[in-house]
Parts: structure tokens; C-alpha cells; sequence
């Protein structure tokens, strides 16, 4: 029933082949996780590099609209003008006349 002490303990080959193959997976899997990781950080770093590029347009363009807008300030145009000495003068409401624009028919007055 009992084996005896003297005999020596069979190893089975099943075993060593499956240690070997359980390290193999895991270093692969060690190795797996790490590259893809390393390439997500890799990713995430660069939507934050297009996220501050994005942020700095935005700013870029919000300064060229204020700077737009004070170019087409009429009272800073009248005070660059006053600078200047420009023969330049307001126009009175009265002075202005509406034109049509050149592909457009005169209006005909029906007659009944």
C-alpha cells in the first residue's frame, strides 16, 4: 500500500512542461500589457499635445476678433482720423441715398 521510502519520487515530465509553458505565457503577457500600455500613454499624450494646440487657436482667434473689432470701432476710426488731419468728415442722415444694386430691375408703379 505505501510506497517505500527507498524508491525515488518519479517526477513527471507533464509537470516541468506545464511550469515552462505557465512562464512563457506570463512573461508574454507581462511583456503585452506593458508595450500596449506604453502605447496608450503614448496616445494620451498626444491628444493632450492636439488639446493645447486646439486651446491656443481658440485664444489666437478670440485675439484677432478683438483685434477686429477695435479696427472697425467707429470711434477709434474717427480719433485715428482726427490724428491724422484727414479730410474726412461724418455724413448726415440726410446726405445718404439708398442705391439698388446693379442686377436688380427697377420697381414699376402699376397705374389703375
Amino acid at each position: 500500500m505505501n510506497r517505500r521510502r527507498s524508491e525515488p519520487a518519479k517526477s513527471h515530465l507533464a509537470l516541468y512542461i506545464a511550469l515552462g509553458l505557465m512562464a512563457v505565457v506570463g512573461t508574454t503577457g507581462g511583456a503585452m500589457h506593458a508595450i500596449y500600455r506604453n502605447a496608450q500613454i503614448r496616445v494620451e499624450r498626444q491628444i493632450d499635445q492636439v488639446a493645447g494646440r486646439i486651446e491656443q487657436h481658440e485664444l489666437d482667434i478670440q485675439m484677432i476678433d478683438v483685434r477686429a473689432e477695435k479696427l472697425l470701432d467707429r470711434f477709434e476710426i474717427r480719433e485715428q482720423l482726427h490724428h491724422l488731419d484727414s479730410d474726412l468728415v461724418p455724413v448726415t442722415h440726410g446726405v445718404v441715398e439708398k442705391v439698388r444694386p446693379l442686377g436688380e430691375a427697377p420697381a414699376v408703379a402699376s397705374r389703375s
